[in-house]
């Protein structure tokens, strides 16, 4: 029941920073931080059997594991830029939580480039 440990580390930081907020707004931000980076370490070893999973399903469907391991990049990629946006707003920091979800667009973007090359070159092969 490890969603119910989630649950309850995010319960009672809310609960800390209601309460600290007051007085001192500043701890407040470093245990809203420090709880979302504890429940994304708790969470993050999950993900290493989706990984395994996808890597199996695509070698039986013989899909070049590049193509596969680039599309997981991808979405950890977009995983962790929500992350990282959410904690800057939550600290109040809308200016750079702006700036770093259009990097974080940027980047994926570019690494997502060459599965559209691939995908053109597909399609003019097969166009004769």
């Amino acid at each position: 029941m490890e969603i119910i440990q989630i649950i309850g580390i995010a319960i009672i930081s809310t609960i800390l920073c209601l309460f600290i907020k007051k007085d001192r707004p500043e701890f407040a931000n470093f245990i809203a931080i420090t709880a979302g980076v504890i429940i994304l370490l708790s969470v993050i070893l999950k993900l290493n059997f989706i990984v395994e999973e996808i890597n199996k399903l695509a070698d039986r469907a013989n899909i070049p594991s590049m193509y596969i391991s680039l599309i997981i990049k991808l979405i950890g990629i977009a995983y962790i830029m929500e992350f990282a946006v959410s904690l800057c707003k939550d600290c109040g920091e809308n200016n750079i939580a702006s700036k770093l979800e259009f990097g974080g667009k940027i980047i994926i973007m570019s690494m997502s480039f060459p599965i559209l090359l691939s995908i053109i070159d597909a399609i003019i092969g097969i166009i004769p």
